[in-house]
């Protein structure tokens, strides 16, 4: 339910007003001075204490959290084809662990379709393939890498997929772990000495060439893996009624390897600067308290800040924080609209924020996923994203995201590519969200039609499992989601009849409440990993119940008792009962509350 209040009303036009676009324009243009900024550089400590210096001329106290983390930077790659012919292609180096010397190797490049990769033999060879293998999108995932480079793989030749703008190489990653590995993981992270990135246009010529057979490169690919100190820059905006719970604002603040990064994510810093400005000059105003987090390491730490943030404030994040927005490449030049909202129990305030700042609600409802600093999936609280993208026509398919600009992770992301009267639209986004979260007296939680969308995508799993229901089902599971689903819309009805009707006192139980019963679905939801620990990220967690989601793998073995099947069965069976507990524990809380607000 959104209970947004005359008061709340009238602030939020009072914000609006104050947005300045200069102050954002000049503050922009200082940042671009410092990119691009990898993390731990100097660059990057620079635009840290620049930031922290507006902080606190905005009147607000700072402070710098220090911790170590494992970063792999790319420092250079050469490709050099030795044999039938000798051609320069132009590459970039893999976020990745592995490295070559300086002096790098000479091999022989085959070239494997998409079909045959990870079959097809590779030992002491480098391998020439396609960006998209399967269903994905973002580049070769880490246990694909693991495999390939179990089988002796040499090195791996990636041809980027876009045809989009087919000259440039997008800088990617191999995402293995999130965040600082333990001794658990560690191996989990794939060490092939080289993987380069060439564009579709050289991709194109060098496959025709390595079809043919007998060619051969001189590759050279150095990256600099280890652990380095890094800079997390925290404040905090304290409300009045309700100090202790918190929305966590959240950007990163260096920019990908080799890229200005005007967008990915200056622009971002830039709108959380002017947020911090905007909500200083009214904080006695807020209910509820806005902590703002600036993330170090998300390019080439794998998420390293948010996921040390979620490590080292894990029980004030886990009991007082209700909600994190990321702010990520806002004021994308030629972005007309905001485009996608994320099914949540704050989706209908998401959905009610933009259409209030664009006049209509969006129609691409998309699953949340752990893209990019959405850290929190295990301790429990939802993650938001609102930000505007190029129309369809002018968006580049291939690129994650930038707003859907074909400069995404290039050195060709420079101002040109930012658009101020843009990020202004993204800020008011931004601030009505902030507004709604903060100042509503009872949450704008409505569990509704996320939990209608949970038992679609269950009962969708089960479908596709049909074969193996006498062995193994998740029939446990779908009762007790059609149950949280039923109680979410006798919950959702109740609130709007006592809602304005309950005392402080209640009031804040019932928040209470809320933000519990979001503790214990959403990590059976987005995450297969402990409540305090990070999930994997071979789907980069757009996978929905990922604990269960094996059910498919199961129904897809072609022996139902073989040791494989067994073994897999046991592990679905226990993966079933956490899942199928947060439920039991989610409906009971529900329940409750009912009682006590009848």
């Amino acid at each position: 339910m959104i209970l947004l209040t005359d008061e709340a009303k009238k602030l939020i036009k009072e914000l609006e007003k104050g947005i300045d676009k200069g102050r954002m324009q000049a503050n922009w243009t200082e940042m671009m001075e410092f990119a691009p900024m990898h993390a731990g550089s100097p660059e990057e400590k620079q635009a840290i204490q620049f930031m922290k210096q507006k902080f606190e001329e905005y009147g607000l106290e700072t402070r710098i959290h220090e911790f170590e983390a494992y970063l792999s930077n790319p420092q250079y790659s050469r490709l050099r084809i030795t044999h039938p012919v000798e051609m320069e292609i132009q590459t970039t180096p893999y976020r990745q662990v592995g490295t070559t010397t300086p002096e790098g190797f000479e091999a022989e490049v085959i070239y494997i379709p998409p079909e045959e990769l990870g079959y097809a033999d590779c030992k002491d060879k480098v391998v020439l393939c396609e960006q998209k293998t399967g269903d994905d999108w973002m580049g070769l995932r880490n246990g694909f890498l693991l495999r390939l480079q179990n089988m002796g793989l040499k090195g791996l030749i990636v041809i980027e997929q876009d045809d989009y703008m087919p000259t440039v190489v997008h800088q990617r990653a191999d995402f293995s772990v999130s965040g600082n590995p333990t001794p658990d993981n560690i191996d989990k992270i794939q060490t092939i000495p080289a993987v380069l990135h060439i564009s579709n246009k050289d991709g194109q010529a060098l496959r025709k060439l390595a079809k043919q057979g007998g060619v051969k490169a001189h590759i050279v690919s150095v990256m600099d893996t280890g652990w380095k100190t890094l800079s997390l820059l925290e404040t905090e905006i304290k409300g009045t009624l309700e100090p202790e719970k918190f929305i966590l604002v959240n950007a990163h603040v260096d920019t990908p390897p080799f890229s200005p990064g005007v967008v990915d994510n200056l622009s971002g810093d830039v709108a959380v600067l002017e947020l911090a400005r905007l909500f200083s000059k009214h904080r006695d105003k807020l209910r509820r308290s806005i902590r703002i987090a600036i993330w170090p390491g998300h390019e080439i730490g794998r998420y390293a800040g948010s996921t040390w943030y979620n490590d080292a404030m894990w029980h004030e994040l886990r009991h007082h924080c209700f909600c994190s927005l990321n702010i990520d490449s806002p004021g994308t030049e030629g972005a007309t609209e905001f485009r996608t909202v994320q099914v949540t129990e704050v989706m209908d305030a998401a959905q009610d924020t933009i259409e209030a700042v664009q006049g209509h609600k969006v129609e691409n409802l998309r699953w949340a996923t752990r893209a990019g600093d959405g850290s929190f999936w295990g301790t429990g609280m939802p993650h938001v994203s609102i930000t505007t993208s190029r129309p369809p026509e002018d968006y580049d398919p291939h690129v994650n995201y930038s707003g859907g600009g074909w400069w995404w992770h290039t050195p060709y992301a420079t101002m040109d590519h930012g658009d101020v009267d843009v990020l202004e639209m993204d800020v008011k986004a931004e601030l009505w969200f902030i507004v709604r979260m903060t100042n509503c007296p009872v949450l704008p939680f409505d569990f509704t039609a996320y939990a209608e969308r949970m038992v679609e995508i269950l009962k969708e799993m089960q479908c596709e499992a049909e074969k193996v229901r006498s062995y193994f089902n998740l029939r446990p599971v779908i009762g007790r989601a059609e149950e949280f689903a039923a109680l979410s819309a006798e919950l959702e009805k109740t609130i709007q009849a006592k809602a304005g009707k309950l005392s402080e006192d209640e009031t804040k139980e019932l928040n209470t409440a809320l933000i519990w019963v979001s503790r214990h679905v959403n990590p059976v939801a987005h995450s297969n990993a402990g409540p305090s620990e990070q999930m994997t990220m071979e789907a980069f967690g757009a996978q929905p119940f990922p604990r269960i989601s094996g059910i498919v793998d199961l129904a897809n073995m072609t022996l139902h008792q073989s040791h494989g099947f067994k073994l897999l069965k046991n592990h679905l069976l226990r993966q079933r009962n956490i899942v199928e507990e947060g439920f039991v524990q989610a409906n009971r809380l529900i329940e409750e509350t009912l009682a006590d607000l009848k």
